[in-house]
């Protein structure tokens, strides 16, 4: 039979080897960087004029048809550019002008209208990442300059 002062000694060197291989803090990331995941996410997935990454393309929620028809259908759609941004809770939205708009032709007052575009969501911390399904009201969302 093993003493009681061997079997805690062993209990706490194996809680203290599981503690090393914990998973390091993961980070939040800034609008910055949630711009940059945003702008690289939307390029990948062949929603600008860039051709798209097959490997990386999410597919949206009603997206049904073969990959060749999901790639003609998203292509340059949008400006590369993100245009807005909004925090909400732990979550950032970042939004996208729809290429049929003008970017060089908007005023202050049109700015904040709700344009037509799209927008990439993700968490707090860069991971999970998708297109909206549902139009942006961009009208309350701040803009990037």
């Amino acid at each position: 039979m093993k003493s009681p002062i061997r079997v805690l000694s062993f209990l706490i060197f194996f809680s203290i080897l599981l503690l090393s291989f914990e998973t390091p803090c993961r980070k939040k990331i800034t609008k910055e960087e949630a711009i940059i995941l945003a702008e690289n996410f939307i390029r990948e997935n062949g929603y600008t004029k860039a051709k798209a990454n097959k490997s990386k393309i999410k597919f949206e929620l009603f997206d049904y048809e073969s990959l060749k028809i999901i790639q003609k259908r998203r292509h340059n759609t949008l400006h590369p550019k993100a245009f807005f941004i909004s925090k909400d809770g732990n979550q950032w939205d970042v939004g996208f002008l729809s290429s049929s708009v003008n970017i060089k032709k908007l005023d202050s007052i049109e700015m904040k209208k709700d344009l037509s575009g799209r927008a990439v969501k993700m968490d707090e911390y860069g991971e999970e990442i998708r297109i909206a399904h549902k139009d942006p009201s961009f009208s309350r969302w701040e803009i990037i300059k």
